[in-house]
């Protein structure tokens, strides 16, 4: 139900649908980046393993986190909540192409990467950038 101004009786609208999707994706990166900071869910010397299974290093650790905080910072407004999702999502698809390329060790040992890590990477970073996308494309539909 859609809360109605007293004196104008017109009702405000709510947060965009973005603006959620933005929120969720930002809790989840925060998520993400708390459990790799937990030691007994991070296994492995150097390059750890989250859950046995995610190449993690502080880096990439670093790198959720901040994602997560823009993201919900990036929820204040649609217009920016779309735009979120559009650069972290390009930044994150260009990581997991990055982890297809053979690229030198330096950057490996900073951003360990394995199968996993590159199919997770590519999956939010298509999942972002379709849901940025589609909401830029949407256009408010005009009453004459």
């Amino acid at each position: 139900m859609a809360r109605t101004e007293s004196a104008a009786g017109v009702p405000k609208p709510g947060p965009a649908p973005v603006q959620g999707m933005g929120m969720l994706i930002g809790l989840l990166f925060l998520v993400l980046g708390a459990f790799e900071l937990m030691p007994g869910v991070t296994v492995g010397d150097g390059p750890g393993r989250l859950f046995g299974v995610f190449a993690v290093s502080g880096a990439w650790t670093l790198a959720h986190l901040v994602t997560g905080v823009a993201a919900v910072f990036c929820t204040r407004s649609a217009k920016l909540s779309s735009r979120f999702l559009l650069v972290g999502g390009a930044c994150y698809a260009l990581l997991g192409i990055a982890g297809l390329l053979p690229l030198p060790r330096a950057f490996d040992e900073v951003f360990p990467m394995n199968t996993a890590g590159i199919c997770l990477a590519l999956g939010f970073g298509t999942a972002m950038l379709i849901l940025g996308a589609g909401w830029r494309r949407r256009r408010p539909v005009r009453r004459r």
